[in-house]
């Protein structure tokens, strides 16, 4: 199978943790959106990531293929039946930290004569948010032994600390405190993302 993936596209980069955890090798292909050609054939969205399978379908949107490789991989389902609502919310979290975070990121990229402030502010505010509905329910992210909630969340804060830094530390000690524990899991640190 063939991820069109990005080295800091924190969806792919999702799908890429869940693969190492499934032990799927996926070969990847670095796929910028902006400019590849090909892309759009492939997934008429015109977004990273996309799965290929052996037989040329196509998979995309990184919750679908996530499911997907977590099928078709060996172990243990990573996403667990009991309290699986639960799981799936924490998981939201992720997928919206990680959301807000890139669109930062695209806003700040922009000349500032197109910079929106308002929707800059908007996404900061969001951030926060997230930050701290996760650090109020770390109670249950450390029950999660490494579950989906767990994975969109450490792809939501890689990308953040890539792109906005690492000030996030200082108002969400606790919530620090898991992902630094996180950061030594096998498939994290081969994910880790790069510029």
């Amino acid at each position: 199978m063939k991820l069109l993936s990005g080295p800091t596209s924190p969806f792919a980069r999702k799908c890429r943790i869940v693969a190492f955890e499934k032990s799927i090798i996926l070969s990847e292909i670095d796929t910028n959106p902006f400019t590849s050609d090909e892309l759009a054939s492939l997934n008429p969205l015109k977004m990273i990531p996309v799965l290929i399978l052996e037989n040329d379908e196509q998979i995309y949107d990184s919750d679908i293929i996530c499911r997907f490789l977590d099928d078709s991989g060996k172990g243990i389902s990573l996403y667990p039946k009991e309290k699986h609502w639960d799981h799936m919310v924490r998981a939201s979290l992720g997928n919206g930290l990680a959301e807000a975070s890139v669109q930062l990121q695209l806003q700040k990229v922009l000349p500032k004569n197109q910079q929106s402030t308002p929707l800059m502010d908007r996404l900061r505010q969001r951030i926060n948010r997230v930050l701290s509905a996760l650090d109020d329910q770390l109670l249950d992210l450390n029950k999660d032994s490494f579950k989906i909630d767990s994975i969109c969340v450490i792809a939501g804060i890689g990308h953040l600390e890539l792109r906005h830094g690492d000030s996030w530390q200082k108002s969400h000690k606790n919530l620090f405190r898991w992902y630094s524990d996180k950061l030594n899991r096998p498939s994290v640190v081969a994910t880790q993302p790069i510029t």
